[in-house]
């Protein structure tokens, strides 16, 4: 195994870092984008167990 300085293990964790916040910003993208689409769409149902709701014809 080979041994890694102290130097390049905070660049390794830096990059780890990043990586996890470009997923975590993803994530919420996706998330704000499907809840924007749901509440502008003219009709639509939404299924959480013990909540129905349903809007439009």
């Amino acid at each position: 195994m080979i041994q890694l300085s102290h130097q390049q293990l905070s660049r390794m964790y830096g990059k780890v870092v990043t990586t996890s916040a470009l997923l975590g910003y993803l994530a919420i993208a996706a998330g704000a984008a499907a809840i924007i689409k749901i509440l502008t769409s003219s009709k639509g149902r939404v299924s959480i167990p013990g909540i129905n709701i349903t809007w439009g014809n």
